[in-house]
C-alpha cells in the first residue's frame, strides 16, 4: 500500500509539473523586437488554440551563450533571428535539432545550413542610418569609405559592437573586404581605426544610440540594420531614415530549432508558421523584413521591395564566421578606447604601435585554422 501511494503521489506531482512547465507551450528566443514578436505570438496562437508561446527577447549576440549555457538543460524550443555565424557556431556545438522545411530549396546559395540545422527566414542589410532633422538625404555618404571623409570627424555614433550582432557582422564584412580587397588581413584594421578616430560617441544599447542620434549635438549618423530604422521611423516615429551604401552586407537572418527543447513538436509548428508564405509576406508588409525566400509572389510584395535594387557585398560568411570572434577581439583590445576621438580626444599612440600587432594576431589565427585542418585531415 505504502509502495503504492507513493507511486501515486509521484503520479500527481509529475502531473502538476508538467501542468505548471506549460506543455501546451513553445518557447522562443529571439532579438527582433517586442513589436514584430508580439504580433507573431499573437498570429500563432489565433492559428493553433491551446499553444501559448513565450518569447524571450534577446540581444542578438548573446543568444547563442544562452544556448551554450543551457545546454544540459534546454529552456527553449526555437531561436529565431541573428546572425548566420551565430547559427553555424551552434551548430557545430550540437546546440541545434535538424529540421529541412519544404520551402529550403527557395533559399539561395548561403542561406541554410547543408546539414538541415537553420535556415534563412530574411534578409538584413547594412544601411546607414541618419536624421533627417540633421542631416540631408543629399549630404549621406554613398558609401562606407566615404565615412572616413574629414567632414564627418565627431559626427558618427556607434553601437557597442561586442554585444551586437548588427555590428559584429558590419565590422567583420568590412575587415573581409579590405583584407580581399588589399591582399592584406591588416588592411581592414586601419579602415576601422580611421572609423574609430571619426566616431563621436559609442552607445551602449540601441536605445542610447537613438538617444544620441536625437540629441542636441553633433551625432547625427550611424551604421546600423535596415528593418529597424523602418521600425523607428514607422512605428516609434523617430526622424530616421536610411542610404544602402556600396558594397553593404546583407546578412541572412536564420532561425533554427534548439536541441533537446522541451516542446520540440511546438518549435517544429513555430518554425513552419513564421516561415509560412503568409507570415513572411505580414512581416514585409507591416515590418519591412526583406524575405530570404525567393518563391514569394512579387506583386504581393511591399512596392519598395519590388522596386529594391542593390548589390550586396559578396561575402565568404564561412571564412567571416571563422574569424570574426578574434577580427572584434583585436579591434576592441587594439583600436577601440575608452577616449571618444571625434568629441576631441587625440588617439593613442599606443592604439596605432597595437596595429602593428595585427598581422602577426591574424597570422597565428590562420596558422592555427590549417594546422587543424591538417590534424583532421589525418585522422
Amino acid at each position: 500500500m505504502n509502495r503504492m501511494a507513493c507511486a501515486l503521489l509521484v503520479a500527481l506531482f509529475t502531473s502538476l509539473a508538467a501542468a505548471f512547465s506549460g506543455e501546451d507551450a513553445v518557447v522562443v528566443y529571439s532579438p527582433h523586437g517586442e513589436e514584430l514578436e508580439r504580433d507573431m505570438k499573437a498570429r500563432f496562437e489565433a492559428a493553433h488554440p491551446g499553444i501559448e508561446v513565450k518569447i524571450l527577447d534577446l540581444p542578438a549576440a548573446q543568444i547563442l551563450e544562452r544556448l551554450r549555457a543551457e545546454q544540459d538543460r534546454p529552456a527553449a524550443d526555437v531561436w529565431w533571428g541573428g546572425v548566420a555565424a551565430d547559427f553555424q557556431r551552434a551548430e557545430h556545438e550540437g546546440l541545434l535539432a535538424p529540421h529541412r522545411p519544404a520551402w529550403h530549396t527557395a533559399l539561395p546559395p548561403g542561406g541554410f545550413s547543408p546539414n538541415g540545422f537553420w535556415h534563412a527566414l530574411y534578409r538584413t542589410p547594412a544601411v546607414l542610418m541618419y536624421n533627417r532633422n540633421k542631416l540631408k538625404r543629399e549630404e549621406v555618404p554613398a558609401t562606407w569609405d566615404a565615412l572616413l571623409l574629414p567632414e564627418w570627424h565627431g559626427k558618427i555614433v556607434i553601437r557597442d559592437v561586442r554585444p551586437s550582432g548588427t555590428m559584429k557582422t558590419i565590422f567583420s564584412s568590412i575587415v573581409w573586404r579590405e583584407w580581399k580587397r588589399n591582399n592584406d588581413p591588416e588592411a581592414g584594421f586601419h579602415w576601422l581605426a580611421k572609423l574609430h578616430w571619426n566616431t563621436g560617441a559609442y552607445a551602449s544599447d540601441p536605445q542610447a544610440m537613438y538617444e544620441m542620434l536625437m540629441g542636441q549635438n553633433e551625432l547625427c549618423i550611424a551604421p546600423w540594420n535596415m528593418p529597424d530604422v523602418f521600425l523607428q521611423r514607422d512605428i516609434n516615429k523617430l526622424p530616421f531614415e536610411f542610404v544602402i551604401p556600396e558594397d553593404a552586407p546583407a546578412p541572412f537572418d536564420p532561425l533554427a530549432l534548439v536541441a533537446g527543447g522541451p516542446h520540440p513538436e511546438n518549435g517544429k509548428r513555430f518554425l513552419e508558421f513564421v516561415s509560412s508564405t503568409d507570415e513572411l509576406l505580414f512581416a514585409a508588409e507591416k515590418y519591412n523584413r526583406l524575405p530570404a525566400r525567393t518563391d514569394l509572389p512579387k506583386e504581393r510584395l511591399p512596392a519598395w521591395m519590388k522596386d529594391l535594387e542593390f548589390k550586396p557585398l559578396d561575402v565568404d560568411w564561412n571564412e567571416v564566421q571563422r574569424y570574426q570572434d578574434a577580427w572584434i577581439d583585436i579591434w576592441y583590445r587594439t583600436i577601440k578606447s575608452d577616449e571618444l576621438p571625434g568629441g576631441g580626444g587625440k588617439p593613442r599612440w599606443g592604439m596605432w604601435l597595437a596595429i602593428g600587432a595585427v598581422a602577426v594576431a591574424l597570422g597565428l589565427i590562420v596558422r592555427k585554422r590549417r594546422e587543424d585542418q591538417a590534424h583532421k585531415g589525418k585522422q
